[in-house]
């Protein structure tokens, strides 16, 4: 048994991309939800937020940090200014965080196989300050809020259900990897044969047509 931690984005005050009456804060948390209730029975899963509040970057690393966790996810859904953005796609904060990329890439290929007719816009390496962490950590996208058929999708209570369990899916693969201990994650990233093999396992996706 792991520990997860799942962080729901924005909160409170802070409602993230909104469209239509549609909050980015409510529809990660209803997904966060979801995914926690798909691991829960193999697993420890910790939000670090249940309810509609507002937390700093600070605090949701120092939940996970408290957690023990062994892996970070944080979610949230995509907008844009352009209303035929699309799809869904997952972030990590650096392509030398090879364990990382790993979870992302069970994570994304778990997405797609749920739901094919969106678009896969791939991994992408994004600064972050939330994935600044001693573990093996990625951001999800769930489709765009700015987009009006995803924005419908979004809307719709089992299809939030369903980006949630495809999401604990890939931690579920991820989890089932010789690497997933507290101790072992880190000692992976930095050397010996289980970096080249795992190194092999993400294929970095070419940048997405802007």
């Amino acid at each position: 048994m792991g520990t997860i931690c799942l962080d729901p984005g924005h909160g409170g005050p802070d409602a993230g991309a909104v469209r239509n009456g549609l909050a980015e804060k409510e529809v990660a948390l209803d997904i966060a939800r979801a995914a926690r209730a798909a691991l829960e029975p193999g697993h420890r899963v910790v939000l670090t937020r249940d309810t509609d509040r507002a937390l700093t970057l600070a605090e949701r690393r120092r939940a996970a940090d408290e957690a023990a966790a062994e892996v970070f996810v944080a979610i949230h859904v995509n907008a844009s200014a352009r209303p035929q953005a699309q799809g869904f796609e997952v972030l990590i904060r650096q392509w030398k965080d090879t364990p990382g990329a790993v979870l992302a890439a069970d994570i994304l290929e778990a997405i797609a196989a749920r739901f094919p007719d969106r678009r896969n816009r791939g991994i992408k390496q994004a600064p972050l300050a939330v994935l600044r962490q001693p573990r093996p950590s990625c951001l999800v996208e769930c489709l765009f809020i700015s987009h009006p058929a995803e924005r419908a999708l979004l809307a719709q209570p089992e299809i939030r259900t369903a980006l949630g369990v495809a999401i604990a899916g890939g931690c579920e693969v991820f989890a089932r990897r010789p690497w997933f201990t507290a101790r072992a994650v880190p000692a992976a990233a930095g050397k010996g044969r289980t970096e080249r093999r795992a190194a092999r396992s993400p294929r970095r996706p070419a940048p997405p047509p802007a």
